[in-house]
């Protein structure tokens, strides 16, 4: 009988989980959910860079293509405003304590966050950009208008 009984148990072809199977699969789930920001933030500390220098990286690089990129650079009150070959002007302004991109004058497209102040030099085809970030760090690009 309880042979029986037990083939009965194997041979059910149940569709659907059990408690248990559940609870192994959430477990399982929230270990891999704990476990990858700890790994992500390793592998940030051994690059020796951190989030904030990440965005001046980008920062720097779109600056630097408009730059290229522009018939007419000028600075004015500490804004910097490109102009491209089409005519569309593009500024870069303090914004709190952010960089701003501006199309037009329209538009607000936060750029690089956490920013004391930045500083534009403008020689010839030459412009220098100096960003003071709030870790203390100064980071600098110098790009040259190419048209």
């Amino acid at each position: 009988m309880i042979m029986l009984f037990a083939e009965a148990c194997l041979m059910k072809n149940e569709k659907g989980l059990t408690l248990l199977e559940l609870m192994l699969t959430l477990t399982i789930l929230l270990a891999i959910i704990w476990v990858v920001p700890l790994l992500m933030s390793a592998a940030l500390k051994e690059s020796g860079r951190d989030f904030q220098q990440e965005e001046a990286s980008l920062f720097f690089h779109l600056f630097s293509k408009e730059v290229r990129e522009a018939a007419h650079v000028a600075s004015s009150k500490g804004n910097i405003e490109v102009t491209k070959k089409d005519g569309t002007m593009v500024k870069y302004e303090m914004y709190g304590s952010s960089i701003r991109r501006r199309v037009n004058n329209t538009g607000h497209e936060i750029v690089l966050q956490e920013v004391r102040g930045f500083v534009i030099d403008i020689s010839g085809s030459k412009v220098m950009i100096e960003v003071e970030l709030n870790n203390g760090n100064k980071e600098k690009q110098v790009c040259f208008q190419m048209s």
